[in-house]
């Protein structure tokens, strides 16, 4: 393995080697990833052996050390410029106000600042969010249980009719239904609860295992709660969804039983109507029974809504989505030498030659380059005095007096660095400006852009004002740019910074200023994004270059692995999770339209008998399910849409941009379609069409 060496009377600092920076923090444990650490202290060598491996997805780069190993390097706390604390807070959640309440209560001086966890101030809505989304669950499965039931008994009037005649009373049928009815909730519950139980505690540990967790053994705690309200939740739904048919069962003659029909409606006269026969018949038929009509339509809805909340999340929320970079590179090649102390060790290891064999790659769309010099920026009263000033309050120990005359006699000692980047660069970087800058005269080498590095400036305090630079071994090489913007941005910042502002320059302007720029990173862009084979190529060029160690790189398709690896399997699991949504909607309307067609069977019979052929009878009923279909997928795209982004905004705790996904909502809603027209026809055929007219409307009576 390879190591890397830090000398522990340097912990005040930060030192990049290689890829990975070392930091030493105070309260965290240590950790590293795929190497083997050491540390020095003077004649002392400390070796750390790996004790964990990180598999999420954030900053790979960064190795820990132990508080007990920092307090043998003989620093305190009080020594270190950049030691972190953790604070928790009793409360498990505060609002953003009171956040920015008690940060402005601790009167924080320059250097220093407090960020709260994303998840501290967003607990409460992801939490909600997901109450949301079981809520939404569970009424789903009520209104299917509600249907099913509605349908079995009232399927069942003149068998309880039958039973009347044969001397059942009222009540006996009423406790009979009743028993039933605790029956095959009994049966559900139990099925139901031996089913959930195999998924809390087998399926669940395996779905958090491949999300990524596995330094801890994952434990499925027993909460009798649970159970108690899983019971409560499904008999209530038993007794709501059975009260309403049983009293119609109870009620009804043994006389009307015999004869009894399918509730059609309380309106006993109307008007004829205006427009096609088929489309207003099928419109009467969806008012006949309201209330069956909108539990189906409601049903659907909320499936949809359901499906159409859970694929935005996961879609935003997938790698692909989350994966992204500056430019929205594919690949970004570093020359790590220029991140070396000793400015003897910087060389030039990605040359033109390389360049040219980079853009002529198979695969690769664009190559930008950019360049870095270091520079000195002499002492002036005016700006460079008023940037030091800040940055040593922001950054620095010592206050900047006391630096002040060296940086008049010596200004070598106190070096930056100037980058060069090109026109699409610039044109990228514009757009983040808030006052973008004139571009004819940036190209032409008149004005720079300054990198803000964190200090507490204004744009309109730097833009407009002059700097003066110089190569920095050769102070009579001279250059003078205005201030036209301010950014941000550090991804031109160069391989270091100093205590100068760094200039982001033109390309041009860098090549007239010196000879001998050093090119810092190249971004490349493919033809095709993620490609593989691009990639594979590309890292042939530095795996075969003489310096192949001093390169690093930055790769979109190695980082979107890493977050796959990180969700493991949480796309599936959603997926599972709107599938079984969509398949309580879908049963609801397959249960509704056969009980539907079911009860209809004489009207239909009779329509057959006064003319409508089979075609016009089929027309209607895909009319019908086009209707419920049109219905349910007006109101997902209304109310749905709205209840999607208030739950999607609530757990969208990083900040992506809402976006609905396009392909699979158009997919969901051509399946809802497909299926509102194809069940009525394979009912009608299963059913309907049983033996001629005369015989199917005696076989009703």
């Amino acid at each position: 393995m390879e190591s890397w060496i830090v000398k522990a009377k340097n912990l005040k600092k930060y030192y990049q080697l290689g890829n990975h920076t070392v930091k030493a923090l105070d309260g965290v444990d240590f950790a590293v990833r795929e190497q083997e650490f050491v540390a020095i202290n003077g004649s002392h060598m400390k070796e750390f052996r790996i004790s964990g491996m990180w598999e999420g997805y954030g900053d790979l780069k960064t190795f820990h050390m132990s508080k007990a190993y920092f307090e043998q390097s003989g620093w305190s706390v009080y020594d270190v410029a950049a030691a972190r604390y953790h604070i928790d807070f009793a409360p498990k959640y505060m609002p953003q106000k009171e956040q920015d309440a008690f940060r402005k209560s601790m009167k924080l001086e320059k250097q220093q600042s407090m960020f709260f966890l994303s998840d501290y101030s967003n607990g409460l809505e992801i939490l909600i969010g997901l109450l949301g989304i079981v809520l939404v669950t569970c009424f789903c499965a009520y209104l299917l249980i509600y249907n099913i039931l509605y349908l079995a008994v009232s399927g069942n009037v003149r068998y309880y009719g039958l039973l009347q005649t044969v001397g059942m009373t009222g009540k006996q049928l009423y406790r009979f239904m009743h028993r039933q009815m605790r029956m095959i909730a009994f049966a559900g519950i139990i099925a139901g609860l031996g089913l959930g139980s195999i998924a809390a505690f087998f399926l669940i540990p395996m779905i958090v295992k491949t999300l990524g967790i596995r330094e801890t053994e994952v434990t499925i705690q027993f909460q009798p709660i649970v159970f108690l309200l899983t019971i409560a939740v499904a008999g209530f739904t038993v007794y709501i969804g059975s009260r309403k048919p049983v009293k119609m069962a109870v009620s009804i003659s043994p006389v009307e039983a015999l004869g009894y029909r399918a509730h059609s409606g309380r309106k006993s006269t109307r008007k004829t109507g205006k427009g096609k026969v088929i489309l207003r018949m099928a419109k009467e038929q969806l008012v006949k029974d309201k209330k069956k009509t909108a539990v189906v339509i409601l049903s659907l809805t909320m499936s949809l809504c359901v499906f159409l909340c859970m694929i935005t999340l996961l879609k935003s929320q997938g790698p692909r989505t989350i994966v992204g970079n500056y430019m929205n590179l594919d690949l970004i090649v570093k020359n790590d030498t220029l991140k070396m102390e000793e400015r003897k060790d910087w060389m030039q290891i990605i040359d033109e030659n390389m360049l040219e064999e980079m853009k002529h790659s198979e695969g690769v769309k664009e190559l930008h380059a950019v360049t870095s010099t270091e520079i000195a920026i002499p002492w002036e009263p005016d700006f460079i005095d008023m940037w030091m000033e800040e940055f040593y309050d922001m950054w620095m120990q010592s206050p900047y007096e006391e630096d002040r005359k060296e940086h008049q006699e010596h200004p070598e000692n106190f070096g930056s660095f100037m980058v060069g980047i090109d026109e699409t660069d610039l044109d990228y970087l514009n757009e983040l400006l808030k006052e973008p800058v004139d571009k004819e005269r940036f190209l032409a080498g008149e004005t720079c852009i300054v990198y803000r590095n964190g200090l507490d400036f204004k744009d309109k305090e730097l833009i407009g004002k002059k700097v003066t630079c110089t190569e920095y071994e050769k102070a009579e090489n001279t250059k003078t740019f205005e201030i036209a913007g301010v950014t941000d941005e550090n991804y031109y910042t160069g391989a270091l910074l100093g205590t100068p502002p760094t200039l982001i320059v033109s390309k041009q302007a860098i090549e007239k200023f010196v000879s001998n720029a050093f090119i810092f990173k190249v971004g490349i862009q493919y033809e095709e994004e993620y490609d593989e084979e691009t990639e594979n190529i590309l890292l042939k060029l530095l795996e075969v270059s003489p310096h192949d160690k001093d390169f690093s790189f930055d790769s979109k398709i190695q980082e979107l692995k890493t977050v796959e690896r990180a969700q493991g399997n949480l796309m599936g699991v959603g997926i599972g999770i709107v599938v079984i949504l969509a398949v309580i909607g879908i049963l609801n309307y397959v249960n509704t339209v056969t009980g539907n067609i079911q009860s209809r069977q004489m009207e239909l019979a009779i329509l057959e008998s006064i003319g409508m052929t089979e075609k016009q009878a089929s027309r209607m009923l895909v009319t019908e399910g086009l209707l419920f279909a049109g219905s349910s997928l007006l109101l997902t795209a209304t109310l749905g849409m709205a209840v999607t982004y208030y739950l999607y905004q609530s757990m969208n705790y990083r900040n992506v941009p809402f976006e609905v996904p396009v392909l699979p909502v158009l997919g969901m809603a051509a399946v809802v379609v497909l299926v509102c027209v194809m069940v009525p026809l394979v009912v009608q055929k299963l059913i309907v069409r049983k033996g001629e007219i005369v015989e199917r409307i005696r076989g009703i009576e």
